[in-house]
């Protein structure tokens, strides 16, 4: 990772973070401009700066702005995020100083201690706006995390957990239907040729399926499930290993 362009203070980049994670779209406007002029630098260096650099001890993840509305799906915070980190002749022109950092790949595509970029956040929570969005600004799908998952195989294993979750449910309400009613009576209807309607893709699968459509899709596609079905790291069954990926902020 590249340094920082500018030294934040831990309570400013706690702040941040805390708007970030909280939904609070206006706050953080107001914290990113007043932080871009007290600092004389563009809103894009403070945000390319506001990196979680607490010890992993304390509960740090090393993970930036972008993780935290891609984990939660708050698409209206990226999106800001996004559009102010976006290249400048993309943007409307401000009285902000341009900004003294790098392309904005190297925070799209930023890992935090465990990998995870937000596009992987984003996609084992199986938030499709926020994937797309993420993309579309230039994310990379092919990147792998520490336990060597792109964002498709946590989506794709996302779909398995809440998969075996229904399946669970379905056959245990079927066995006490089947109790309640009695086999003899079970056995009257029999098959008159019907299949079942196609059930529609889960988020999950919407995900994956975006994903391998992508540019890149077909690089992804040849070794697809490849990567093993393991736990690893960052499944929503993981608990700790969840490092901040969370629903919204109450």
């Amino acid at each position: 990772m590249s340094p920082n362009p500018i030294s934040l203070s831990f309570d400013e980049v706690d702040d941040l973070i805390y708007d970030a994670r909280s939904g609070d779209l206006e706050s953080l406007r107001t914290d990113i401009t007043a932080l871009s002029e007290k600092h004389s630098c563009s809103p894009s260096d403070i945000i390319q700066s506001a990196i979680d650099s607490d010890d992993e001890s304390e509960g740090g993840t090393c993970a930036c702005l972008l993780h935290w509305p891609a984990a939660n799906g708050n698409i209206e915070i990226l999106n800001y995020l996004l559009s102010i980190i976006a290249p400048q002749d993309t943007k409307a022109a401000d009285s902000t100083p341009p900004s003294t950092s790098s392309a904005p790949s190297s925070l799209l595509n930023h890992r935090n201690l465990s990998g995870n970029t937000p596009l992987h956040w984003a996609a084992l929570n199986t938030h499709l706006d926020c994937v797309k969005a993420l993309v579309e600004a230039g994310a990379d799908i092919t990147l792998t995390n520490s336990a060597g998952h792109d964002a498709t195989f946590l989506a794709e294993r996302s779909d398995w957990n809440a998969r075996s979750e229904e399946e669970i449910g379905k056959a245990e309400e079927e066995q006490q239907q089947q109790q309640q009613e009695g086999e003899s009576e079970v056995a009257i209807g029999g098959d008159d040729g019907e299949s079942e309607p196609l059930k529609p893709l889960s988020k999950a699968l919407q995900v994956v399926e975006y994903l391998l459509g992508c540019e890149k899709g077909a690089e992804l596609e040849s070794g697809f499930g490849a990567a093993g079905s393991g736990a690893g790291e960052g499944s929503a069954q993981d608990g700790n290993k969840m490092e901040g990926v969370e629903g919204e902020v109450k």
